[in-house]
């Protein structure tokens, strides 16, 4: 993704979805999600969202409830993507959980 171009979408497509995330998807499933990065392939055909889900309880629930909510949300999300950014052809959306916070504390912890 060295294309400015398409690093310019991937940054507009993280900002379009945090904002939707925020004030537009009203599922009850939905935790308190931050939007880390977004990966958009040199087409702009697909976009790689990656979240993170803050969890109180630390049973996962949180997680599940958040995949499941960012699933059925994806087309509202994918139009207005669309919307915004004035494309011909909106990139299929993909909603993965970014790990890399939970690994670093593990590898804190370990090396404490």
């Amino acid at each position: 993704m060295s294309n400015p171009r398409v690093r310019k979408i991937a940054d507009r497509i993280q900002v379009i979805v945090a904002e939707m995330l925020e004030r537009r998807v009203k599922d009850p499933r939905l935790g308190f999600v931050t939007v880390t990065d977004v990966r958009v392939s040199g087409d702009t055909q697909q976009a790689t969202i990656f979240y993170t889900v803050l969890d109180d309880s630390g049973d996962g629930k949180a997680l599940d409830g958040t995949a499941a909510a960012l699933e059925s949300a994806r087309g509202l999300i994918r139009s207005e993507v669309a919307k915004q950014l004035g494309m011909r052809h909106a990139p299929t959306l993909e909603f993965v959980h970014d790990a890399l916070p939970e690994t670093a504390r593990h590898l804190d912890e370990l090396l404490a």
